[in-house]
């Protein structure tokens, strides 16, 4: 009579089991199901095919294919919008925070930005634009309300630094190809943010005026062609900074997006570390509360007016 009793409670059991089991694997599905919905291109934009890469000869041409392609990589976007925390240290370790937003608006012909600072009081308000020119010198306008006027940052101003930043104003311009010459360098494995990456190491020489670099040594990730990280030298060829992108997030499936930049000067122990607590891209992507689509972004919302309006 035990062993009838007790048979029906192993079944149970074994029953139980079962069904734990199936709803383990249920969710465990349904985990790589949103991982395979995560990362479904649903950009609208697709991805380029990855040319022949001509390897052979001239380092030059193959680090401006390189160069070239990345760049093809990440078009498509349209706009994004971030909201950041900024944190300054100074070389005896002591810091200041920061809350800093910031929009950009892709061009055809070079990227238009606008940064404000929205905290402390001391330094709310104080915004810079930038309009990129692949050919000629970005422009560039810093607004001061406590002066409520704009003033036009010069060519040899750009090399100054944003801000008591270690991003200079000409740090803020996005990097377009015609502007340097190519080298490729090597291929590399890098540890960023406790992870490893396999590379492109390219370095790049600007052909423009006024600016504060020789060179910048350039990893580009060999798969998502994002920057990982980012040496730059001065005038003089000795290293300056290095600028170290991490906690990289893909959105819509397409574009990657660093959530963490560090930029670490050497030659005056500083650092600038720009954390994002809010980050879109393509805004028209996005539905306002009651369900309809965003707009975009337009040219007029990079404006001096609404540099000065904020």
């Amino acid at each position: 009579m035990k062993r009838n009793q007790t048979t029906p409670r192993l079944l149970h059991t074994s029953s139980s089991l079962l069904c734990i089991a199936i709803g383990m694997l249920a969710v465990m599905l349904a985990d790589v199901s949103k991982v395979a919905i995560a990362d479904e291109n649903t950009s609208g934009v697709p991805v380029p095919q990855q040319p022949n890469w001509q390897r052979q000869g001239d380092p030059a041409s193959f680090g401006r294919q390189i160069a070239t392609y990345a760049d093809r990589f990440d078009a498509g976007w349209i706009d994004s919008y971030s909201q950041s925390k900024m944190t300054l240290f100074d070389a005896g370790g002591d810091k200041v925070t920061r809350d800093v937003r910031q929009q950009v608006l892709e061009g055809t012909r070079g990227d238009k930005s606008l940064v404000r600072f929205m905290t402390p009081a001391d330094i709310r308000g104080v915004a810079a634009l930038t309009h990129e020119h692949p050919s000629a010198t970005d422009d560039s306008w810093l607004y001061l309300p406590a002066t409520r006027r704009v003033r036009r940052v010069s060519g040899a101003n750009r090399t100054a630094s944003f801000q008591g930043t270690e991003f200079t104003y000409e740090d803020l311009s996005s990097l377009i190809v015609s502007r340097y010459e190519w080298r490729f360098l090597s291929e590399e494995t890098i540890t960023v943010d406790g992870e490893q990456a396999q590379v492109y190491r390219l370095e790049a020489r600007p052909t423009y005026e006024n600016t504060g670099y020789a060179k910048i040594i350039i990893d580009y990730h060999k798969e998502y062609f994002r920057v990982e990280r980012m040496e730059y030298y001065d005038r003089a060829g000795q290293r300056l900074k290095t600028l170290v992108n991490s906690r990289w997030k893909r959105f819509h499936g397409r574009f990657w997006r660093a959530m963490q930049l560090d930029m670490n000067n050497y030659q005056t122990g500083k650092r600038t570390l720009l954390e994002s607590r809010a980050f879109f891209v393509n805004l028209s992507l996005y539905n306002r509360r009651d369900g309809t689509p965003r707009d975009n972004l337009n040219e007029q919302q990079f404006t001096r007016r609404a540099l000065e309006n904020g």
